[in-house]
């Protein structure tokens, strides 16, 4: 990359990076390559280092027709709005599995559904169109059906689509018109060790006119060997395919993942949450 400067010498770079430790490590190589000699002498400077969290979200705000400065959806909102639906269905007998502490079940649901509109906002597509699946096409237990039918609830009462439902049509427009985004023609995302389904969607849409680079940690070449057929996309797998995460199903927080990608030319999967069974009461 390196080699290859931008057409415009002025142009920002973009490295996204997961923390400040790792920003200023980059900061120090590249100062030690981009220099006129060998040695000590360069200096790393117009370069931008955003968290991949900052830059997607930024990248979906520009493409996003919904106002973002009063979403009800974001996730203090949720509580409270979540907390007035537990009071007007507590009653009905789908509900029983909220139990009787209503700002404790709200906590946990309200968290629950955040997890989900990252990591499986299929399944949310899914519920909102009244389907009680997983986002794969596999109906839910019916000890989770309660989940699916409280989540429609809450999105009657916030009454606007919720981030996971509007994520494709803000995929779309940024491949339709990337220059939306207020990105440049390349970018990378330098070490994450852990990139959620809806962040991978929106970084394989800036790779759609982009140069987007993923520079990722692996601790094992075996490892890298198994998943790589996924990665490169000669072998699919469904999500309905991968083992609970007991993690989540134990402590219902979403499970930490990441799998490698080259999102140039294709996505990674990662292993996301799935609708737990756990009593919130």
């Amino acid at each position: 990359m390196l080699r290859k400067p931008p057409a415009d010498p002025l142009a920002v770079e973009v490295v996204a990076v997961p923390a400040k430790g790792v920003e200023r490590w980059v900061t120090q190589r590249l100062s030690h390559v981009l220099g006129a000699r060998d040695g000590e002498d360069g200096v790393c400077a117009n370069v931008r280092f955003p968290s991949p969290a900052a830059l997607v979200a930024a990248a979906v705000e520009a493409a996003d027709s919904h106002p973002t400065e009063d979403d009800s959806w974001e996730r203090g909102t949720l509580l409270w709005t979540l907390l007035e639906v537990i009071d007007d269905t507590g009653h009905e007998p789908w509900a029983a599995a909220l139990g009787t502490r209503r700002l404790t079940a709200a906590q946990h649901l309200a968290a629950l559904f955040d997890s989900y509109g990252a990591h499986r906002p299929a399944m949310l597509r899914s519920w909102a169109d009244g389907d009680d699946t997983d986002g794969a096409g596999v109906r839910l237990s019916d000890d989770l059906t309660w989940q699916a039918e409280l989540w429609r609830r809450l999105r009657e009462r916030i009454g606007t689509p919720s981030p996971a439902e509007r994520l494709p049509q803000a995929c779309a427009a940024i491949r339709e018109r990337p220059d939306m985004v207020d990105l440049p023609d390349r970018l990378s995302l330098f070490g994450p060790t852990r990139l959620t389904t809806s962040q991978l969607e929106v970084v394989a849409a800036l790779a759609h006119a982009r140069d987007v680079h993923l520079w990722l940690p692996h601790p094992s070449a075996a490892l890298w060997a198994a998943v790589a057929p996924y990665a490169q996309g000669s072998r699919k797998k469904r999500r309905r395919d991968d083992p609970p995460p007991t993690s989540f199903a134990t402590r219902c927080s979403p499970a930490s993942a990441g799998t490698p990608a080259s999102c140039s030319s294709s996505s990674a999967r990662a292993t996301s949450p799935s609708p737990t069974s756990t009593s919130c009461s």
